[in-house]
Formats: C-alpha cells, structure tokens, sequence
C-alpha cells in the first residue's frame, strides 16, 4: 500500500492508517456534519399564503424536524378554518316531491301561449328565426291529434297539426313514460293542449318533457 509522510513528524507511515504511529497525529480530518437549512422569506410567506402548497417544500432534506412541525400544523389549521367557513353555506337540497311540484307548476306559470298554425309556419318560412324565437322555451299549443306511437328508443311521442292531409312540419311531442295511461286514451283526429320545451326542426318540430292540458 502507499506510504506517506506524516505533516507533523515526517515520518513515513501508511495512508490507509488511523494515525501516525510515531505521533498519533490522526490521518485525515473527520467530515464535518451536514447543517441544516434555514426556512427562506420567500417559502416562508408561500407557506403563510398557500400553506397546501409550499408546506411540503419542508420534507426536502436539510430542513429540521422544527420547520416541518410548524409548516403542517399551519396547513391544518388552515384547512379547518376553510372548512368551517364553508359550514352551513350550502343551501339543502330540495325533496323529490318538492322538486316534482316545482316541475309540475311551471308549465302553467311559464309556457308561451303559441297558435299552432303560427309555429308551424315560422319553421317552414325560416328556421334560424324560428328557433331564435322557441328553441329551448316552453311553449303551449293545440292541434289536432296525428300519430300516437313509440320511437326506435320507445319513447312516447304524439303528432300535432292543423288537420291537413300528410302536413309536414308537424309538433312532434315527447312524453315521459309516465304519461303511458294518458297517451293510450288519446285518438286519432281530436284536439288536444299540451305545453313543451322546444328543441327546434328534425323534420318535424321537436318538443320534449311535454305534459296534456
């Protein structure tokens, strides 16, 4: 193995030895331990601020256990004060029965009173007006009873026109399989009154979640 000479007495000795064995002068210097590091200004005021984010920054190594015992008992406080803000601000949630009457009540209260022949013909004369002026609103017409039948995904719809021969467009009215009972009562050529949402021109005027007045 490589021999040295010791710095203190210059007497030859192996670099692999603990000491020197003529002065005991140790070999090498003993490494210093790590330091810790020091919480900055900047992650301190994000750790204040935003505690969910900058918090976890301490778990790095070199930050001591202090730093870390500090950053998340702040975050938990934090976290409790948003939560117990939030406490009571959420208005409940309505009942289904209650739900269901405000439902059953707004056709009533809201629905635009069109005559058929009106709606009809704005949708053949110019759809884009037509529907700027019924799309998505509840409208509430009466017409003259066509087909009573069920869709490809069977879902019940009734035909309403103005009594002419193979009409086209047509209020084509989409009902909720609750209404099954209603429907069957239905015949071919009588009036009847009902109140949809329209969903604008597929051929036919479209209505859905439609009720019989």
């Amino acid at each position: 193995m490589p021999m040295i000479n010791c710095p203190d007495c210059n007497k030859e000795m192996s670099d692999a030895a603990p000491a020197c064995p003529s002065c005991g002068r140790p070999n090498s210097v003993p490494t210093a331990m790590p330091t810790e590091r020091s919480v900055s200004i900047p992650l301190g005021i994000g750790i204040f601020l935003l505690p969910l984010i900058f918090a976890w920054f301490t778990l790095r190594k070199g930050y001591s256990t202090k730093a870390k015992v500090i950053s998340f008992t702040w975050l938990a406080v934090s976290l409790a004060f948003f939560a117990l803000q939030d406490g009571g601000k959420n208005p409940p949630t309505p009942t289904v029965s209650s739900q269901a009457s405000v439902e059953a009540a707004a056709p009533a209260d809201t629905a635009l009173q069109v005559d058929i022949r009106q709606i009809l013909s704005d949708y053949e004369g110019n759809e884009v007006a037509a529907d700027n002026r019924y799309k998505g609103n509840q409208v509430q017409v009466t017409g003259i009873v066509g087909d009573i039948k069920k869709d490809v995904m069977d879902n019940l719809y009734v035909t309403l026109g103005t009594g002419k021969e193979f009409e086209i467009p047509q209020i084509q009215a989409f009902f909720d399989d609750s209404m099954n009972s209603q429907l069957g009562s239905l015949r071919k050529g009588q009036k009847l009154t009902v109140v949809c949402t329209i969903k604008g021109l597929m051929m036919n005027v479209l209505g859905e979640d439609c009720v019989i007045k």
